[in-house]
């Protein structure tokens, strides 16, 4: 079983103290024993600080519970969690500090590793005296090949990818900084400073981060003094299939009815976030429904027509259902489904129908600008569109211009008028042909306009007309006998006279109008007058207190008793 190692570097940068924070895994062999590497370099301050952390052991595949760590220096401890923990204050003298730790297992096998502490003022101090070495400074060049790990695997954590070991002498010791290490994403890579083996510590994905760029710091053992290059690793994450293709835009398209076949309906976009030019990203279009009249490229994605017979007027929408399958379609390859809609778009393909077959109407030879006839129509294109709004014109019988058609724009019929007047005498009976068409021309049908027949019924009219004076006079109509003219002078009351065709000699007099006048109005008045004087005096008298007399007969006398409406007994007189 391979050994599995976990560690962490901090490296701080622009003069402050370096702070290294190490974490150490143990590691489970085979017999299921513990083990640790066999040195370890933390980068730490010249003066460690009470309670700063060195490293950190983690364990894995050991019980802590079963597992005794300890520590040979009295300045450190490691608590339970495997984290090395200053407990005074600690001072790195310039050769470096070295103290070592032990596992113990169950079993009693013991595993040790020495710690390094080297302090960041003598990597400084190496560094500013490499400037002044010229010539006789030490230079190593490590030129590293990238390394390759699968994204998402599912194996057991920390992973080993490289073993390391570039100097079979052990004269260096080895750190690492960048990407996946102390800058974003941490915790990704770690690296045994003894023997420069790299470790993958968790799943990673391609799709977030495709590869990470490492710098490789390498140090003299003896002198821990830095070698003037850094080495460039870089880990490349190969892809697997983990991503269905997806769906992009809208599965919204319009085609024309009656479109021929092979018409492009549209196009279905998709995407795929596995690595470019692979079979991971090779998607292949097909259709689950729809395919009797729709077809699609299993490459492109082109949606095309298989027929010429799609009617808007029978159903406006088709919904058919795409399917996207990555590795090019093979059992294995992921997909996902969607609906596609379809709307066919309206042509002029259907004529407007009359609802009958013929109309009569009937019209007086003196009327004009009167409405005869509301002519109704049907289509069955999309309505309120040019397709759908109809247009009428009189193709027969109006060569004189007796007549004119309009249509009603909110109910789309027509409305025939008769705009001169027809003389009876003339003609008595109007053949029309009226045409109904659209606004837009006909398109995809071989139908043509309908036409019907209209018969327009003229009416005669016998009536007399007599003029309208503006005054009441005292004269009474007159009129010629036979021609029936009117004798009164202008401005006298008018009455119009008709004769009744059903009955001759009957005649029907209506006054039409009167315009009294100044001399009407005084008449009026003079009027209203004298009915109130007679009034007064009628009241004058009904109400003045008048004698009453009775006459009675005593019977014996012969003569006329009178009686005082006094009704006082000795006014009472007798007369004989």
């Amino acid at each position: 079983m391979q050994d599995k190692v976990s560690l962490f570097f901090f490296f701080p940068i622009m003069g402050k103290l370096l702070i290294s924070s190490t974490y150490l895994m143990l590691i489970l062999s085979c017999v299921e024993s513990c083990f640790l590497l066999r040195s370890l370099y933390v980068i730490v301050p010249e003066i460690i600080p009470p309670g700063y952390q060195v490293a950190k052991v983690e364990t894995v595949g050991c019980d802590l519970k079963s597992v005794q760590l300890t520590v040979k220096d009295p300045s450190f401890t490691i608590k339970s969690n495997g984290a090395v923990v200053a407990l005074k204050s600690v001072s790195v003298g310039e050769r470096g500090r070295i103290f070592s730790v032990s596992a113990r297992d169950n079993s009693g096998l013991e595993n040790k590793m020495e710690v390094h502490l080297v302090h960041s003022t003598i990597l400084k101090r190496h560094r500013r005296g490499q400037g002044s070495l010229n010539g006789s400074r030490r230079r190593a060049c490590f030129l590293i090949p990238p390394w390759h790990v699968v994204e998402n695997d599912e194996g057991s954590y920390p992973k080993l990818i490289d073993r390391g070991s570039y100097s079979p002498d052990r004269r260096y010791w080895y750190f690492i900084e960048g990407e996946g290490v102390d800058t974003y994403p941490t915790g990704v890579f770690s690296m045994d400073t003894d023997t420069g083996a790299l470790f993958l510590l968790k799943a990673v994905d391609r799709e977030e981060f495709p590869a990470y760029n490492i710098l490789m710091i390498v140090f003299d053992r003896h002198t821990n003094a830095e070698l003037d290059e850094k080495a460039p690793l870089r880990v490349i994450v190969d892809d697997v299939n983990d991503n269905a293709p997806e769906f992009v835009g809208p599965l919204h398209f319009t085609v024309p009815e009656h479109c021929s076949a092979g018409t492009v309906v549209g196009v279905v976009s998709a995407t795929d976030r596995d690595q470019i030019y692979t079979d991971h990203v090779k998607i292949k279009y097909t259709l689950v429904s729809g395919s009797d009249m729709f077809t699609i490229h299993p490459e492109t994605g082109v949606i095309t027509t298989t027929t010429n017979t799609l009617d808007r007027e029978l159903k406006d929408n088709h919904v058919v259902t795409v399917k996207i399958q990555d590795m090019n379609g093979a059992p294995n390859g992921l997909f996902a489904t969607s609906t596609a809609t379809i709307a066919l778009s309206d042509i002029n393909d259907n004529p407007p129908t009359f609802m009958k077959s013929t109309y009569n109407v009937t019209v007086q030879e003196d009327e004009s600008e009167k409405l005869l006839l509301r002519i109704p129509v049907q289509d069955k294109d999309l309505i309120n569109t040019s397709n759908w709004m109809s247009k009428f014109v009189i193709t027969k019988g109006n060569e004189n211009g007796n007549f004119r058609i309009v249509t009603d724009p909110q109910t789309n019929e027509g409305l025939l008028y008769i705009s001169k007047p027809l003389d009876y005498e003339k003609t008595n009976d109007v053949q029309l042909q009226i045409t109904a068409q659209n606004v837009a021309s006909l398109n995809g049908s071989s139908a043509t306009w309908q036409s019907i027949p209209v018969n327009v019924n003229v009416k005669k009219v016998d009536a007399v007309r007599a003029g309208l004076g503006q005054q009441i006079g005292p004269s009474i109509l007159t009129r010629d006998p036979l021609t029936r003219r009117a004798l009164t002078s202008p401005h006298t009351p008018t009455t119009f006279s008709q004769l009744f065709s059903q009955s001759p000699g009957r005649e029907q007099q209506t006054a039409r109008s009167v315009s009294f006048g100044l001399l009407g109005i005084m008449t009026v008045l003079c009027l209203v007058v004298l009915l109130l004087l007679l009034f007064l005096v009628l009241a004058f008298f009904c109400l003045k207190k008048r004698e009453k007399l009775q006459l009675y007969d005593s019977g014996d006398t012969g003569g006329i008793p009178l009686k005082s409406n006094t009704e006082a007994p000795e006014d009472s007189t007798a007369w004989e």
